[in-house]
Formats: C-alpha cells, sequence, structure tokens
C-alpha cells in the first residue's frame, strides 16, 4: 500500500463574509502575472511553468486573511508537528481557462537555496466553486493536486467547497491542472520556520 499523503482541511475556514468580500475585490482588482516568492512584478514565472494572475488587493483585506493564517497557526502546527513562525504575505490568485501551474514545491528542500527553504507549510485557501457542470460562479479543471513522494504513484486531486484552507508541508509535490471553464480563485502563503 502506497504511504498517504499528508495534508490539513480546514472547512469555513474563511467566514462567509470575508469569503464574499475578498471574492467582490478581486473580480474587480487589476492583476499582473503571478509570482513564487513575493509580490514584485521582477519576481514573475515563466509561462511554460505557470499562468494566472495575481491580484492586488487593499491592504484591509490582506491584513484580515494574514490575521485568519495565524489564527490557524497553532493547529496547522500541530498537525504537521512543525515549529511554525510568521507566514508569508498572502496572494491572491486568478486563474482562468488555459491558466495552470506545473508540479513543483513551494520550499523547504535541500534542491532549493533561496528563502523558500524557509517555508515549512504550503497553504491553500480556496474561494471559488469547482464543477463539471456550466453553473454560473464556478470553474472546471484547475484541481489542485498533491503528489506522493518521488518513485510512487500516488496523486491526490483536492477542489474543496469555497472558504477551505488547505495546508500541507512545503516539500509536497503538487500542481494546477489547467482551468478548463470559469474562473478559479484563491489565496496562497506559506509558513515559515519559527526563529
Amino acid at each position: 500500500m502506497p504511504p498517504a499523503i499528508d495534508f490539513l482541511e480546514i472547512g469555513n475556514a474563511l467566514d462567509p463574509p470575508l469569503l464574499d468580500a475578498v471574492r467582490q475585490e478581486m473580480r474587480v482588482a487589476a492583476g499582473s502575472p503571478a509570482t513564487v516568492t513575493g509580490v514584485a512584478p521582477d519576481r514573475a514565472v515563466e509561462f511554460s511553468a505557470r499562468s494566472a494572475t495575481q491580484i492586488a488587493l487593499s491592504g484591509s483585506t490582506r491584513a484580515a486573511v494574514t490575521e485568519l493564517l495565524e489564527h490557524h497557526r497553532p493547529r496547522v502546527a500541530a498537525h504537521f508537528g512543525r515549529s511554525l513562525g510568521e507566514c508569508e504575505e498572502p496572494q491572491f490568485l486568478r486563474y482562468v481557462p488555459g491558466d495552470y501551474f506545473v508540479a513543483h514545491q513551494d520550499g523547504n528542500t535541500p534542491l532549493v537555496h533561496d528563502h523558500t527553504r524557509f517555508r515549512k507549510v504550503s497553504v491553500v485557501v480556496f474561494l471559488s466553486e469547482q464543477s463539471a457542470d456550466p453553473a454560473p460562479a464556478t470553474y472546471s479543471g484547475g484541481s489542485l493536486v498533491l503528489h506522493g513522494p518521488f518513485g510512487e504513484d500516488l496523486q491526490v486531486p483536492l477542489a474543496p467547497a469555497p472558504g477551505t484552507l488547505v495546508a500541507f508541508p512545503s516539500e509536497t509535490t503538487h500542481e494546477v491542472t489547467p482551468i478548463t471553464r470559469g474562473e478559479r480563485l484563491s489565496i496562497v502563503s506559506w509558513y515559515r520556520a519559527a526563529e
């Protein structure tokens, strides 16, 4: 039996009023090509690896989401048995048809020698609903897929309800499959090693 992939799902992590406020702001805010480290435009990723839009939201919204992530830090730390420090500034992402992110790791791996090596747990907060049916405000494709250890043929696709927080070790290989319809909105961040 292949080893399980360790992840944590926290339903309704984003309460409905904050969820609605973030989605409304994301639908009208300006965006630029998504980055991997930081929010500066010069850190954009090559199209061959990722196609997504990073949305610039208000300071108050970013602060509310950061506060939410800090609120959940003790539960995430306890689940993974890791001592976690602060989270990185959240990124607000929009994926539209054709957008994707190839299989990759976020950090905490000896293959990386930049500041991402301090990332211990990755977090994705889902803001929109995946559906095979073309219902309004839903998307198709765009699953977050977690991969098992190298050499193991294990993949776990995730597309939980809006407002759900999914956390997993940053060294876990994962991807976002191509969007085929609609708009996938999400928030990503990373808990770093405790100092």
